[in-house]
């Protein structure tokens, strides 16, 4: 049995089903599905992320993932470490990268959007979850600026439901 870390801006661990994760939980509304113009930026981020995993190359893989993110701080960077290895290890496991596929997208609220990809390797499916969030607009500012989007949680794990 592998372990699970669970980052909530204190470092904190427990335990896992079958691979570790590395997560900022959020705690939010409702989720609500549907696909907006948003999503496609995600979706340019999460393929480039793929494209360089399935070129064996991890640590530029979880770099350019995790740049202006919380995980990507120098606080996590232990963790980033550990999730690392078991990226390479599941090569080993279920073998090579083939494809990728857009499993669910979930909007929580405005500032919340949740994202499934299916990883297909050679021997075994991996379930990747990417969850950003954005800062909300202030609503009394005189000049409402839209805040970046950032990735707080990083998931794969090989349940498939």
């Amino acid at each position: 049995m592998s372990r699970r870390i669970v980052i909530l801006f204190v470092l904190l661990s427990g335990t896992a089903l079958l691979l570790p994760a590395l997560r900022i939980v959020p705690v939010g509304a409702q989720p609500t599905s549907g696909e907006t113009l948003r999503d496609t930026e995600f979706d340019a981020k999460i393929r480039a992320f793929f494209n360089n995993l399935s070129k064996s190359d991890t640590q530029t893989a979880l770099d350019d993932l995790l740049r202006q993110s919380p995980l990507g701080t120098p606080s996590a960077a232990k963790q980033i470490s550990e999730l690392k290895t078991q990226i390479d290890e599941m090569n080993i496991h279920f073998g090579s990268i083939l494809d990728s596929e857009k499993q669910d997208v979930k909007h929580i609220g405005e500032d919340i959007t949740v994202i499934r990809y299916i990883l297909k390797c050679e021997q075994y499916p991996v379930i990747w979850t990417f969850t950003f969030y954005r800062k909300p607009i202030q609503p009394l500012s005189a000049t409402p600026i839209l805040n970046p989007w950032t990735l707080i949680e990083l998931h794969f794990d090989t349940n498939l439901n």
